[in-house]
This record gives structure tokens, sequence and C-alpha cells, in this order.
């Protein structure tokens, strides 16, 4: 039975901007009176994603206090409305019991977007900020910035944990979330160079399933550290649907007639996947349709395919069997994080992409000869390497699975038979001065390795993948601080 709806906006969006789809609930036996704007102030330099959700909590118990909002209801957020909501339940029912049934997340910004950097540039605060004193909500930004610390504090809340933890605001049976996020791209974005995303967000920072490990070089060695995996929280799979007809903006807007596709089974998916999430009420329900969006997301993946079959889907989908395929590639992205063994923020330091020899000649080292197979990684497989402006410490990459996997891939033609099929990350991590070095005092920079495909996982399949298509992974790196002798000796007194 359809129920009370709270929606959310995103970032300099009004809550208005979400009357499109509170108009179509509507159409579909929502009572008006039981659907409202929720709203923020994400243009404030001074407001920060946790003063928004602390002032969701008081809004929320005054409605339900007079009646207004009843003890259930329904969320749906849309891009950064997904941190104020996961926030706003991490803070306050970070082991479940919440008042929501269904979380519905519309292109969430839930790990990060290329753009905010832009949004703290003097252009667009002229441009977006001129109406509020040229301000453009710097802390929103901060938080929507690729690889921000708050993205993965409020993760380590709902969805992975470090220690083994398992307790989440999220569950089959309770507060259930889902993802709908495009594959267009909103029109003159493409100037941008950005692949898999719809124009804001990207595909695998959308989706609120990431994975995560500690690689520790304190122990093990350095070409084999030890790697101890995150855990799970909530729900093992969440709902991911990825639409190949809509962007950003039009992810907004269920009329069919925002599609990009002239299909009408395509153009009609956005509105029967929103009624689909909502009318969830059991946790079958909601496994049937975790299994019903892989289908379509599996479906777009199809499109970035060679051969018939993909000519004549993307004739059908996207009207022209050449079009653009690349935009439908699958990616990977990787946050990092290193830190010295002593828990200080590593920032002078170089990742870079490479694979394991065969022969056992490992030893990774900054004054090696940087080889063809690395330079293959860096040019075909990283489509982009940002720095956090706010931790340097934390670094994202954003990695073409498909170049990575096809049959002219990587991993299938690039490597010689010197190197095993596995992608591996190497570090070089700058001595901080004279008196301390990482990984050898030997060395003015030191280097480890991490093989990122052979680590194991808790895959239904039994499979040692760590990267899973379409997701955000985090990797905390553990480095070893080496002391020079004499920074602390003793000698008899003479």
């Amino acid at each position: 039975m359809p129920g009370h709806v709270l929606l959310i906006h995103g970032w300099s969006a009004p809550d208005k901007s979400m009357a499109e789809v509170g108009h179509f609930l509507t159409g579909h036996g929502y009572q008006t009176a039981d659907l409202f704007l929720g709203g923020y102030p994400s243009m404030s330099d001074d407001v920060r994603v946790e003063d928004s959700a602390r002032r969701m909590q008081a809004v929320i118990t005054e409605m339900q206090g007079d009646g207004r909002l009843p003890a259930r209801f329904h969320l749906v957020v849309h891009s950064t409305g997904a941190l104020v909501a996961r926030r706003w339940l991490a803070d306050n029912y970070a082991s479940g019991g919440s008042p929501v049934d269904n979380l519905l997340m519309l292109a969430p910004a839930n790990f990060g977007s290329p753009l905010a950097t832009l949004g703290r540039s003097l252009l667009t605060r002229v441009i977006k900020g001129w109406k509020r004193g040229f301000q453009t909500g710097t802390e929103f930004l901060h938080a929507l910035e690729l690889g921000s610390c708050l993205q993965q504090d409020i993760a380590l809340v709902d969805r992975l944990s470090p220690d083994g933890e398992t307790a989440s605001p999220f569950s089959t049976d309770g507060t259930r979330p889902f993802v709908i996020v495009g594959a267009c791209r909103i029109p003159g974005t493409q100037i941008l160079g950005e692949e898999a995303w719809d124009g804001t967000v990207r595909i695998a920072s959308a989706n609120i399933d990431p994975q995560g490990m500690t690689v520790d070089f304190t122990n093990g060695s350095l070409t084999e550290p030890r790697l101890t995996p995150w855990t799970r929280r909530g729900p093992d799979e969440t709902p991911f649907a990825v639409l190949p007809d809509r962007h950003h903006l039009t992810v907004l807007r269920p009329d069919g007639k925002w599609s990009e596709s002239k299909d009408p089974q395509i153009a009609s998916q956005l509105s029967e996947l929103i009624l689909a999430a909502l009318g969830v009420e059991t946790g079958a329900d909601y496994a049937r349709v975790a299994g019903e969006w892989t289908v379509v997301s599996n479906e777009t993946r199809k499109l970035a395919q060679d051969g018939d079959e993909a000519d004549a889907l993307r004739e059908r989908i996207l009207g022209r069997a050449n079009a653009n395929k690349s935009r439908f590639n699958e990616f990977y992205q990787i946050v990092v994080e290193a830190v010295d063994e002593t828990g200080l923020p590593v920032d002078d330091y170089r990742l870079w992409l490479t694979a394991p020899k065969i022969s056992g000649g490992n030893k990774v080292s900054a004054a090696k000869p940087i080889t063809q197979i690395e330079i293959d990684a860096q040019n075909n497989l990283i489509k982009d390497g940002h720095r956090n402006r706010r931790n340097s410490e934390r670094r994202v990459l954003h990695i073409d699975r498909r170049a990575l996997m096809q049959s002219e891939g990587f991993l299938k033609k690039t490597l010689t038979r010197a190197y095993e099929p596995v992608l591996a990350a190497a570090i070089t991590a700058a001595s901080p001065g004279e008196k301390i070095a990482y990984f050898s005092k030997d060395a003015r920079a030191g280097s480890g390795l991490i093989r990122l495909r052979t680590h194991s996982s808790n895959e239904p399949d039994g499979g040692d993948r760590f990267l899973r298509r379409y997701a955000t992974h985090f990797i905390r790196i553990i480095i070893p601080r080496v002391l020079d002798d004499d920074v602390f000796t003793v000698r008899p007194l003479d």
C-alpha cells in the first residue's frame, strides 16, 4: 500500500527539484498530503553534511510528534541527498531501527563526484554563487570531492567494517537501500573526458556496495603484505540498476518522454523501478527486486560490447548501432589511504598499476626503470587519478574494467609470459627526512606491491576477486615507519 514519502534534493538544487518525482507518485496512488519535500542549504559555506543530518533528525522527530509523519515512511533522495540521509541514519540508527522502510537513491553521490573540485573554483562561485555572496557550499563540496573522509566514515557505519562488525542501519526487513543511476551524460559534459558516469556522478561511485581491505606492509613482505578484507554490513547486495537512457537530471523525470531511448520498454524502466522499490515490503521482495535490477544492469553492460548482438541492441535502445560504446564500459573506483604504522598520514607517495613477475623478480623499487607493462597500464587502464585536496594521503583511481579484461586488454594481451595475469598496484613513498624513512632506511624512497585480483573475498561463487564491477574499493595501506638509530640513543655518563 502507498505510504508517506520524504523527498530530498541534491547539491545546489532547491527542494522543488524533486517535485516531478512527487507528482509521479501521486499519479500512482500516493496522496499529495503524504509527500514532503525536504530541503537543506547546500550552497552555504558554513553548513556541513553533518549539520543537515542533525537538523533532519530534529525535523522528523517534530513531524512524527504532531502526526504529520507516521512511524514508518519512505525516503527518496537525489545526488548529495544520499549523503545527508545516510549520515542521518548512521548518526541515529547505526544498529538499525530507523523509521524508514525503503531508501531509494537516484543518481546518488555516495562516493563522490568529479565535479566537486570544479564547484569550489572561482568561476563556479561567480556563476552559481553570485546571488549568495559568492558561496557555493565549501563544506558540502569537500564532502563530495572524490576520496573524502566523510564518504568512507559513513560507509564504515552502514556498509563496511575493518574489524568484523556487522551492525548496520540497513537490513532486508528494516531499512532497505536501492540505487538507480544513468549511463547517459548531461549534454556538454563530454568535454570533461569522463566515461561511465551520468554527467555528475560515476556509476561506480553511485553504487552503495563498496569493497574494502587493509594492506599491512609491517606484516608479511614488501611483495606479499598481509591483506585483511573488510566485513560487509547490512544486506550483501543492494538492488542496483544502471539505465542506458538517463542522466543526472532526467533520472528525476520518470515520464518516458525524458528518456534518451525511443524504445518504449526502455523509456518506461525508470518509472517501473521507482514503483518497484517503494512497493517492497519483505525481505523476499527485496531479494527478488535485486535480481530483477541485476538483469537491467547486465543489459546496459552489453551496450559496451562488440559484435552483431551488441550492434542490434544499440540500434534498438539508442537508435544507431555505431553509438559511442565506451560510455557504457564498466569501471572500478579505487580509493587509497596511506598511513604509517603509527597512524600518521603519508602524503608524498606515488601509486601505479603493474603485474607481478612469474620469475620471482618482484622487487619493487623507485629506482627500477619503468617497464612497458607499467606504461601500458598507465595509458590504458587509469582514466583518471585524483589527489584529495583536503587529505592528500587519499588518492582515487578510475580504472576501465573493459580495457583490463577484454580479449585485447591488459590481462589477456598486454602481459608477456614473464608476468602473472594479475593486476597489481605498486606504491612508492618518499622518506619524510633524514632520520625517518618508509619501508626501508636504506633508500630515499621505499616501495611495496599489492595484488588486487588475488585477494580472497566472500564472493558467492567462491572466487578470489577483490575488484568488483561498477563499485568503489577502499584500500588502507599501512607503511613501515623506519627510524634512524640516532633518533634515540644511550651512552655512558663520562
